[in-house]
């Protein structure tokens, strides 16, 4: 049996951060300012680059939030290069994570925004035991269509009860958060 090829793994810091902007740019459908990229530089704990022979091929990274008074990771972005796809790399970059979320006890579940149309990402995920929580109508401005799903894992599944799937419009919500 053949074996899949290993990522090591880097910290996420000045010297590198243009190279983590470049995958963050070819992955993801979204633009991000210079000042997102600066405070990824704040979530050391739960950023990492993926080598695969001393090249960068992946990153993720994530930052640690309270929803409804339970400490989740959120995680922010999430690729992997096109060339370096279906090597097992996605699935490595997201244990690396997992393995460091759960040195934090204290937190129990890892959630994301994913845009509708995402169905290779949905398949994904849902591998990996992210399950669709919310279905949110216009989060985003500047893809069409302009929904998203926000998966969730729960990390300890026997402590923790499922989550009930929920529907909502995201300009709604922008709304009474304003008010």
């Amino acid at each position: 049996m053949e074996q899949k090829p290993k990522l090591t793994f880097g910290e996420i810091n000045y010297k590198n951060i243009e190279i983590f902007k470049i995958i963050t740019q070819k992955t993801l459908p979204v633009t991000y300012s210079d000042k997102f990229y600066h405070r990824i530089l704040t979530y050391q704990d739960f950023s990492a680059l993926g080598y695969y022979n001393d090249i960068a091929v992946g990153a993720i990274t994530a930052r640690i939030e309270d929803q409804d008074n339970i400490k989740t990771a959120y995680i922010m972005t999430f690729g992997v290069l096109d060339a370096y796809r279906r090597l097992g790399f996605g699935s490595q970059l997201l244990n690396e994570l997992i393995n460091r979320i759960k040195s934090y006890k204290e937190v129990k579940r890892i959630y994301l925004h994913m845009w509708s149309n995402n169905d290779v990402g949905f398949q994904f995920y849902s591998s990996q035991g992210f399950e669709k929580t919310k279905f949110m109508k216009n989060y985003y401005t500047d893809i069409e269509p302009p929904h998203c799903y926000i998966l969730t894992k729960r990390l300890y599944p026997d402590e923790d009860p499922p989550i009930q799937y929920t529907e909502e419009d995201a300009e709604t919500e922008k709304t009474q958060r304003e008010e």
